[in-house]
């Protein structure tokens, strides 16, 4: 009965996979139990590959008479413990307990490092009392593996105390130890604790191996205190040990992660004239690093190094590559890299593809996405959650509704589980069409399959409403967020703050501010960007200034965007004294200035009157590296005319054809007006016949105009043709 009971509660622990094969040595009858010296002459030890065979041989070993020693039972266990199988482990120490095998040391110490990998020290403090109790004395290894398995469960403290205990009593802490501390306590990030262990291994040892102190450069190096690492590197040397690949490549990963790119390049051009060969792990980390950056150019030169070093690249190097290059918008060079990648016969996985055909969707190249979802295939790649999310987004940017939902249907097909980004792609989509009512159908089905939309998703939904003008819906939707558990964040407030201001209903606005700092949320430059203009369009100019003062003073630097805003909202509002001082003020302050916000300031000069302040700034631009636009040069026309400087008017016109600035309907529109007014009708006329001819037509004001020419009998009979191709 013994028996029977042994095989139905191992299956328990180990799963049904062993369960008939140890009906088949457990259930035994006096006919078969011969077996077991056929079985221990069959394995020993050293000879098991699975748990199956352990099993069989400790069934064995436990019909002999006598039983073997305890250090035979030892020996298997070792083996079951470097299989992983740590439970089995436990398992079978309670049966050989109940046979009366007593249990040494060695035993107990195996024990331990099971409970301790299974996340149960606990247990292993109870085997530690057990030992004790029998009156064994607890060895550095027992300790040792308690120390570790403190740190597996994360209970740092009761490792430290574990390891003054350990100095206290008769049990020495060995190199072993304080690796061992050194290497959790950098796992945990306590660089302190762990470099405090390095000077006291060195006390008590003399100098720690090359191992410990990569962990500890390495750990420096994660935490971005890169200079700290030097030091370690310093002193390392200064004890005569030699930095191996592991310890440059850990310091050329914690150069590039605070952008010290000139620091990393002279450690690897060190480690290579001190002989060490970089591997490809040191190249990968560098190409890495320097493509989530941007830069790629200089990826491709560490790229090239490592060929003239010998070293082969492998997918990890060409998928940074190529995620580089697609993050500058360049997805050709990706798909260029990814053909010299194949001719390399390196294959490219998963995430290779995914790169590619996400970069591809978010140019609006869907067809080039699903002709690489089809290579993915014919190679047998399996696509994922990420793959369809990625096709199902290109699909929704270029509105193909159906293949978008097929998609989803096909994902779902393969067994492969939507997620929220997924259907996150979908509301945010039908969201920005219009199509809100849609976008909550979708939410719904979230619900349904047990998927909880986040604050995401209803950001979308908040910003379709608001985009609408269905701003009480709007309302509806940000009260009720907090009530599904998805509290509302800066840009949840953003959205309907931006809402209420394009309503004109700045009051609530105000308020909804207040709200969110009251909260302890931190607006962001989007947040306050919104609000200024809110108060610029009621005419609030003065607040606006104020609220530009107080994001200044709460450290959001106000982007270009910002500044735009502000300005043409004073120039709009005809304060243009206070948009030339604040001009002024974002120049010496050093904030970017484009050529938009050079634009705005020439057009409220111009509408102001002050024409020769304007081309003051026009002609300003080129020394501040700024190339006008269509938009700038017609401003700039425009105020010209107004003045009644027509040929300086003309003038810019022809410059403008001849540094290729093509003008534009606007352009055309207002030079045509500005020339009537001036009662340069022939030159309007020839304006208009060109303006035509360029595939433009004139807009109401210039048909009012000729309208007026007509009926006044104005226009001069040889350009009768033009207005009628006009009218």
């Amino acid at each position: 009965m013994r028996r029977r009971g042994f095989v139905v509660s191992l299956s328990t622990h180990i799963g049904m996979s062993s369960q008939i094969s140890l009906f088949k040595v457990g259930l035994h009858s006096p006919a078969n139990t011969h077996n077991h010296k056929d079985n221990l002459s069959r394995y020993t030890p050293k000879e098991i590959s699975n748990l199956e065979d352990a099993f069989d041989l400790f069934n064995s070993m436990i019909r002999m008479h006598p039983l073997p020693c305890v250090v035979r039972f030892n020996q298997l266990f070792g083996k079951i413990v470097r299989m992983k199988h740590y439970s089995s482990v436990i398992f079978l120490y309670n049966q050989m307990g109940l046979l009366g095998i007593v249990p040494n040391l060695y035993t107990f110490n195996i024990l331990i490092n099971c409970f301790s990998h299974l996340r149960n020290t606990s247990s292993s403090l109870s085997v530690l009392g057990k030992l004790i109790k029998i009156g064994y004395e607890p060895n550095t290894v027992t300790m040792n593996t308690l120390v570790k398995g403190f740190f597996v469960e994360g209970k740092a403290a009761e490792a430290a105390k574990c390891f003054r205990k350990m100095t206290e009593a008769d049990c020495v802490p060995d190199m072993i130890t304080y690796s061992t501390l050194v290497n959790c306590f950098c796992k945990m990030g306590d660089t302190d604790s762990a470099i405090d262990l390095l000077e006291q291994m060195e006390e008590k040892f003399g100098k720690p191996d090359v191992i410990a102190y990569n962990t500890v450069i390495d750990c420096l190096c994660k935490d971005g205190l890169f200079f700290g690492a030097l030091n370690i590197l310093s002193e390392m040397t200064r004890q005569g040990i030699v930095p191996d690949v592991v310890t440059y490549t850990s310091l050329i990963h914690g150069a590039c992660k605070i952008g010290q790119w000139k620091e990393a390049r002279r450690l690897l051009n060190e480690m290579i004239g001190q002989r060490i060969s970089p591997n490809v792990i040191t190249f990968n980390v560098f190409i890495d690093k320097l493509c989530k950056d941007g830069l790629v150019a200089d990826a491709m030169k560490v790229f090239s190094q490592m060929a003239s070093q010998g070293i082969v690249p492998d997918v990890v190097t060409y998928n940074s590559l190529i995620h580089g290059a697609c993050k500058l918008g360049k997805w050709k060079e990706g798909a260029r890299l990814l053909s010299e990648m194949v001719r390399r016969k390196l294959n490219p996985n998963v995430i290779t593809f995914n790169i590619l055909i996400d970069a591809a969707c978010k140019e609006g190249l869907f067809d080039d996405a699903t002709v690489l979802f089809s290579e993915m295939i014919n190679k047998g790649i399996v696509p994922n959650v990420v793959t369809y999310t990625s096709l199902i987004h290109g699909a929704c940017m270029i509105g193909q509704w159906k293949e978008a939902t097929r998609l989803l249907n096909e994902m779902v097909g393969r067994k492969i589980i939507p997620n929220v980004r997924t259907f996150n792609v979908f509301v945010d989509k039908l969201c920005k069409e219009g199509i809100v009512e849609d976008a909550r159908g979708v939410v719904e089905i979230m619900v349904h399959k047990g998927i909880k939309p986040t604050v995401v998703t209803y950001n979308s939904v908040l910003d379709g409403y608001c985009l609408r003008g269905e701003i009480v819906e709007a309302e509806k939707l940000f009260d009720i967020m907090s009530g599904n558990g998805c509290e509302c964040n800066v840009s949840s407030y953003s959205i309907l703050i931006n809402g209420y201001c394009k309503n004109k209903r700045i009051g609530e606005a105000l308020r909804l501010f207040r709200e969110l700092c009251s909260k302890g949320l931190n607006p962001n430059v989007v947040t306050y960007t919104t609000l200024v203009g809110g108060l610029c369009k009621v005419g609030r100019t003065q607040d606006a200034r104020e609220l530009f003062k107080k994001m200044q003073a709460s450290s959001q630097l106000p982007d270009c965007q910002t500044c735009n805003i502000l300005l043409d909202g004073l120039c709009k509002n005809g304060k243009l004294e206070e948009a030339m001082a604040l001009f002024q003020e974002m120049e010496e302050k050093k904030l970017h200035l484009d050529i938009v916000s050079h634009t705005i300031l020439i057009r409220g000069m111009c509408k102001a009157g002050n024409v020769a302040a304007a081309k003051k700034l026009f002609c300003s631009l080129s020394s501040k590296g700024l190339q006008p636009d269509v938009r700038t040069y017609s401003v700039m026309i425009d105020g010209l005319l107004v003045g009644g400087l027509v040929a300086e008017a003309l003038n810019l016109h022809r410059e403008m054809e001849e540094k290729s600035c093509c003008p534009d309907s606007c352009t055309y529109n207002l030079m045509i007006r500005g020339l009537i007014r001036n009662n340069e009708t022939s030159r309007a006329g020839q304006l208009a016949n060109e303006m035509v001819e360029r595939g433009f037509s004139a807009n109401c004001s210039t048909l009012d105009m000729f309208v007026d020419l007509v009926a006044k009998g104005e226009l001069d009979p040889s350009l009768q043709p033009v207005g009628l191709k006009i009218l």
